[in-house]
């Protein structure tokens, strides 16, 4: 029956068919910091770097895919880092300033006594690298990076610069000869260094020292740092 005459014999209209809606595909969840529109391109491509870096390493790194993941042009990082050294550079040298910063956090929850200052940099120097993996390996990955580059090159003196301080203040309190600090330098960088990169690269050790706990492997260097207290307080 047609709607008129259905309106003619009293009856309700028939209901129009609701036209469907066209279901749009959905877009991927963009995580935070993943893609840039108007903001820090720089800081965007730093962060976009640390995320590829934390995925797939040093080796599985470039700069196209840095671009992408930040959201733009694989062009756009020249414009900051000139080339895929320039960007891990500048990267790294975000990295040993915040090294430098959890090394003098840790100093400034110690004692003034000097040996406390040397301890407290050391486990600073582990800390930092226990929880910044990724960063803490491209470190020392001397090919990647252009050292020529007044930021990193600087950076980098800061953070060892603290080893050197806290050396110099142990071997006078010790009554030791300057001539003897380079080699107890060379000891202090050799252990907190050697330590980190075994706890992150060796299984077997990690566990051995540790059981996998980081505050356990802090506890545990504090104690190795100790034991080598003559060596670093050595006069002759």
């Amino acid at each position: 029956m047609s709607t008129a005459k259905r309106k003619a014999a009293g009856g309700k209209p028939e209901p129009k068919a609701k036209a469907k809606a066209k279901s749009k595909p959905k877009r991927p969840a963009r995580r935070p910091g993943r893609s840039y529109h108007h903001g820090d391109l720089r800081r965007a491509l730093l962060a976009a770097t640390e995320e590829l870096l934390e995925e797939e390493g040093a080796e599985g790194f470039t700069l196209r895919e840095v671009a992408r993941r930040a959201g733009v042009s694989h062009g756009a990082p020249a414009h900051h880092f000139q080339d895929v050294r320039g960007l891990l550079s500048e990267f790294t040298a975000e990295s040993f300033q915040q090294l430098s910063a959890t090394m003098r956090r840790r100093r400034a929850r110690a004692s003034s006594a000097p040996f406390d200052q040397l301890t407290a940099s050391g486990v600073g120097y582990v800390e930092y690298a226990l929880t910044n993996r990724a960063r803490f390996q491209l470190m020392f990955r001397s090919a990647r990076l252009d050292w020529s580059r007044p930021s990193l090159a600087e950076a980098a003196q800061d953070a060892f610069g603290q080893l050197v301080e806290c050396i110099d203040r142990v071997a006078r309190e010790a009554g030791a000869p300057p001539e003897l600090d380079a080699d107890k330098v060379a000891l202090a960088w050799s252990i907190v260094h050697g330590f980190a990169t075994l706890m992150i690269d060796n299984e077997s050790f990690a566990e051995m020292v540790a059981g996998g706990a980081r505050t356990r492997a802090l506890e545990a260097l504090e104690r190795l740092i100790g034991s080598n207290r003559a060596a670093f307080e050595r006069r002759e």
